[in-house]
């Protein structure tokens, strides 16, 4: 891991750790889980596919967060446990993996926000289907998500774009001349933040 992914790591721990901290004191602790979409960056394709086969690209994530608000802005680090595949023409990727998202949400309207920050991963498992067609990456990688959200009381429910920064890469011998492919995820998201005093 280089010294810039490894600056990354311990400042987004740091970050969520240390305002985890302040969760005991009862402001803004929750929980979230949904669905995960593997997309190409063909969007319209992809989304033709969810439908048709939607087993194919999809998955799932669950987790924890802590909010911390003040006026309209929050600053929102995650803890997330994701599971999910996607197809390739040349095989299946099946990984599972922790996220650490740290983003700043900016809420628009009484009820609707727009979420974008950092997010940290960490794959734990990759299997392929035709593993001679793949070439194995460094485990951790630094991405970014984007997305708008609607919260109702303790409840919110959230779309995101994920884009992963590393490049993983298609075997040479498998592919003619140099091919990459950046993981990419439409993440729909329900979470609920426990009830309490929460800072709003």
């Amino acid at each position: 891991m280089t010294k810039s992914k490894k600056s990354a790591f311990l400042i987004i721990m740091s970050l969520f750790l240390g305002i985890s901290a302040h969760s005991q004191q009862g402001s803004g602790f929750g929980f979230k889980g949904g669905m995960n979409f593997n997309t190409s960056g063909k969007y319209f394709k992809d989304a033709g596919q969810i439908f048709s086969s939607p087993s194919e690209n999809m998955g799932y994530h669950l987790g924890v967060f802590f909010q911390l608000s003040s006026y309209d802005i929050s600053l929102r680090p995650e803890m997330i446990y994701t599971k999910s595949k996607f197809e390739t023409s040349l095989g299946a990727v099946d990984y599972q993996k922790v996220d650490l998202p740290v983003l700043v949400k900016m809420r628009l309207f009484k009820v609707i926000g727009f979420s974008i920050g950092p997010s940290l991963h960490y794959t734990f498992e990759e299997k392929f289907s035709v593993p001679e067609n793949f070439q194995k990456t460094e485990p951790f990688g630094l991405g970014f998500q984007m997305g708008l959200g609607v919260n109702i009381g303790p409840v919110g429910l959230d779309l995101r774009f994920e884009r992963e920064m590393n490049e993983r890469k298609y075997s040479f011998e498998n592919v003619l001349g140099k091919e990459d492919y950046k993981n990419q995820q439409l993440i729909l998201g329900l979470s609920f933040m426990i009830p309490g005093k929460r800072i709003k």
